[in-house]
């Protein structure tokens, strides 16, 4: 049996039409066109970014990282055609799904640069210093709700289902602008990449929340003062690390020397969540 079946492969691939012409090197062709404008850059950051300050295994959990990005430095992307193609869709599912917020009249309309209705609103805050985007503004049973809109795969879109709970950085992130915009309630909407299911869950602030979130704004405050004080926190992290490996300022870290301040990493907090 195992035979007849090796034999069928082996057929089959036999089968297997020659090109009608060489097409080889197009495929990198295109994966090049999506690493246009990845190169090599200088940046100086002005504030903290709640999507990168939360993202679990990222650098915005390290304070070193903070202090070097305010300082400026050249940052260098370690993303991938795969990575970029993957960013871009779930851009383009965002703009789907808040298109039919904004149809089904659930969402608070606000305006974009082009005067076009949408349901995306800044998140700022001067201290600590913050900005962002927030997804949408939920309006339910008279109340306005931060929702913050995640597109995932089948396995992981299966298994928030299973458990019932929503990814801790994405909690994180979604109490964040919670606590900007001095808003209770919020919501985690996660969507099946391969279906396009929904799947909702509900954030509302308790006592716990509150704490973490007073922390972490505590801890923005530590690291921005450390860095108008030029003190130079103490790296938290071996090079090999997760978090080393994917900083885009890994270079200038290095470079910067030991440092002088003892501040912990955010995701220490995260840890009492």
């Amino acid at each position: 049996m195992t035979k007849n079946l090796l034999q069928q492969i082996m057929i089959k691939a036999e089968s297997v039409p020659k090109p009608a012409f060489d097409v080889s090197g197009i495929i990198e062709k295109i994966n090049s066109g999506y690493l246009v404008g990845q190169d090599p850059k200088f940046t100086k950051k002005k504030t903290f970014a709640p999507s990168s300050l939360t993202y679990s295994d990222g650098n915005g959990v390290c304070p070193r990282y903070w202090y070097i990005a305010f300082e400026g430095a050249t940052f260098e992307t370690n993303n991938t055609a795969s990575s970029i193609a993957n960013m871009g869709n779930g851009v383009l599912s965002h703009s789907r799904i808040q298109k039919a917020m904004l149809d089904s009249g659930i969402a608070r309309v606000f305006k974009d640069k082009e005067n076009n209705d949408t349901t995306e609103f800044t998140v700022s805050n001067s201290q600590p210093p913050i900005f962002g985007y927030g997804d949408c503004m939920i309006v339910w049973n008279d109340e306005e709700i931060v929702g913050e809109i995640k597109t995932t795969n089948q396995e992981a879109f299966e298994y928030r289902k299973k458990v019932g709970k929503p990814k801790l950085d994405h909690v994180e992130q979604t109490l964040i602008y919670m606590k900007v915009l001095k808003r209770s309630k919020g919501i985690i909407i996660y969507e099946n990449k391969n279906n396009h299911d929904l799947l909702i869950f509900p954030i509302e602030v308790n006592d716990h929340y509150r704490k973490w979130i007073d922390d972490t704004f505590d801890w923005m405050n530590t690291v921005h003062d450390a860095w108008k004080n030029k003190q130079l926190p103490i790296k938290n992290y071996r090079n090999n690390s997760k978090v080393c490996k994917s900083c885009p300022v890994k270079k200038a870290c290095d470079e910067a020397g030991d440092g002088v301040i003892k501040i912990s990493s955010l995701e220490e907090l995260s840890e009492t969540m």
